[in-house]
């Protein structure tokens, strides 16, 4: 169920690198339990904009104008363990390229057991089943082996499943997917954007889909938003 109350506000944001402005003019709201869609064209900011909502724009990018506001809360401001407590509890981040997001030389089960570590202490037993239980959720009919997995053993599409996998297991109010098909073909970018769907029923979450390829997101965003170079044109 969609909430009348914004759970994000972005209010003329600009965000600049070097001091000198990039993105500018970038203003939407988020309601809980929806998932909205962000498009333009490459290059417009959009990414830049999706870092900026969690902390992780680096040391050369700023923002410099604008205000981000969460629940009331303004978070521009956050030093960096607020952020990293705010990116734990609050909203994730899947990253555009899968790869970049799990480590190559440690197995799928010692990063997930990581993962959620994060937030509570497990027994051995109930955490096997509940890595099993995500894995099944995500479409994986055998997780064992999945889970025996290095990374680069795993298509591009079942990176990024288990990627998702991950982000739901830290219970986030908000998830952020960054071009999360940009690496896929077409089979595996319908089934990341429909399995996005169902995760958001499942788990009443609000999702920022930012993607540059409109077409395969109409079917399945609530709203959609056009930025370009300008900022936010709808």
């Amino acid at each position: 169920m969609i909430s009348n109350r914004p759970l994000l506000r972005v209010k003329d944001l600009e965000i600049s690198y070097y001091h000198k402005p990039i993105v500018q003019n970038i203003s939407f709201e988020l309601f809980a339990g929806e998932m909205v869609a962000i498009t333009g064209p490459s290059g417009c900011g959009k990414s830049v904009t999706a870092h900026a909502m969690v902390g992780m724009l680096g040391d050369r990018w700023k923002v410099t104008k604008g205000q981000m506001i969460y629940n009331d809360q303004i978070i521009n401001f956050l030093d960096e363990k607020e952020w990293q407590r705010f990116r734990r509890k609050e909203i994730s981040l899947l990253i555009q390229e899968s790869l970049n997001g799990l480590n190559p030389i440690r197995t799928i089960k010692k990063q997930m057991v990581e993962t959620l570590r994060l937030r509570q202490k497990w027994k051995s037993k109930e955490l096997e089943e509940y890595l099993h239980s995500l894995l099944n959720q995500v479409g994986f009919s055998h997780p064992n082996l999945i889970l025996s997995s290095y990374p680069f053993e795993l298509s591009g599409g079942m990176r990024q499943r288990i990627l998702l996998a991950m982000m739901v297991s830290m219970k986030p109010k908000i998830l952020i997917a960054d071009e999360p098909t940009t690496a896929l073909d077409a089979i595996n970018r319908e089934k990341v954007l429909t399995l996005l769907k169902k995760l958001q029923k499942d788990y009443q979450l609000t999702i920022l889909l930012i993607s540059h390829d409109q077409q395969s997101i109409n079917k399945y965003a609530n709203r959609i938003i056009q930025m370009n170079a300008g900022g936010v044109t709808s």
